[in-house]
């Protein structure tokens, strides 16, 4: 079994460090050591764990034999982005670092706003910054592969692709919202509460409606008031999402409103909520001048595919890369 280099190369570059010499500090070297070195590379174990670290949950799946091929295929395109990094030429630089804000803006547009954006970086605990340097290093890999394959994909390729493959560009309303939950049920078992219990709760949500609406901060409300969890503390803001994702109760009260606007009590299969709408994106199509970088990329790795492994390979060869870990040098048992 053998990945398309291609399709991870992007994924790896984010990994890539600048480190290519060994730690001076001999417990650092042992706990850090070399996994992989040639001319002008050198990939330390702690490089490849953190290329690792966003399949981990896929990897406890699957069998041993199975981890290893997917180390050493991580292992592979951490060096190839190298060795294609180092052939960037300052032009090559340029149109990375251009594509990279193209992209930017075009996942700041997908994102619904700046808002919604920033809560996904935030989520993924990758800053602004972090994200645009990864991006540059992608788009620079995906230039000098296009310069010294001499692959080129057509204005007139982007436009058919775009126009055959419409669903793929259609996003759906968004919204970010806060909320107020109060239990009807109990939380661990489920089992609906006495009916006096029930009776005291919705005047309690009832008087949190009137509160908000008069004023107070919605915010403050929900972490004194809220009895959910996992927002509680944050005040009931919740990520943003699409139509058709919460509850249908939630989804068409959620929907129907205004920006800042505070609902009714709302009531759910697991309690009363109440809910604060922040922003709310309409749905919309991606616009083919957005959609267009991304498509290029798409279309310009097919083609890659052909040519991109023996020249790749012959990379690795002239810089005579060695796989220094026994586990990863090892053949690669029949699956």
């Amino acid at each position: 079994m053998k990945l398309n280099k291609i399709i991870i190369l992007a994924c790896a570059v984010i990994a890539v460090r600048s480190a290519t010499a060994q730690p001076a500090n001999p417990i650092a070297a042992a706990s850090n050591p070399v996994v992989a070195s040639g001319t002008g590379v050198t990939i330390n174990r702690g490089d490849l764990d953190e290329a690792l670290a966003s399949h981990r949950a896929q990897l406890m799946a699957l069998a041993p034999a199975q981890q290893i091929l997917i180390q050493k295929e991580l292992l592979t395109n951490l060096i190839d982005s190298k060795l294609v990094l180092a052939k960037a030429t300052d032009a090559d630089k340029a149109a990375g670092a251009k594509a990279a804000d193209l992209q930017m803006t075009a996942d700041m547009e997908n994102a619904g706003s700046k808002e919604a954006f920033d809560m996904i970086l935030k989520t993924n605990g990758v800053s602004e910054a972090m994200l645009r340097s990864r991006l540059t290093d992608q788009e620079t890999i995906t230039v000098v592969l296009q310069r010294v394959l001499n692959v080129n994909v057509s204005d007139a390729d982007i436009k058919g692709y775009y126009d055959a493959h419409t669903a793929e560009f259609e996003q759906p309303a968004m919204a970010h919202i806060s909320h107020i939950l109060i239990y009807t049920v109990d939380p661990t078992t489920e089992a609906a509460l006495p009916e006096s219990e029930l009776v005291m709760r919705r005047r309690m949500a009832e008087s949190v409606v009137k509160a908000a609406r008069a004023g107070q901060d919605f915010e403050a409300l929900a972490k004194q008031v809220s009895e959910d969890p996992g927002s509680k503390a944050l005040g009931g803001d919740l990520l943003p999402f699409p139509r058709g994702e919460m509850a249908p109760e939630i989804d068409s009260a959620v929907f129907s409103m205004t920006n800042n606007q505070i609902s009714d009590v709302i009531t759910t299969s697991v309690g009363y909520q109440i809910i604060k709408v922040l922003d709310l994106v309409p749905a919309k199509k991606t616009s083919y001048l957005t959609a267009a970088q991304q498509i290029k990329q798409v279309l310009t790795r097919q083609k890659f595919g052909q040519l991109a492994t023996p020249y790749l390979d012959g990379l690795q060869r002239a810089a005579n890369v060695q796989i220094l870990d026994p586990t990863l040098s090892a053949p690669t048992p029949a699956m």
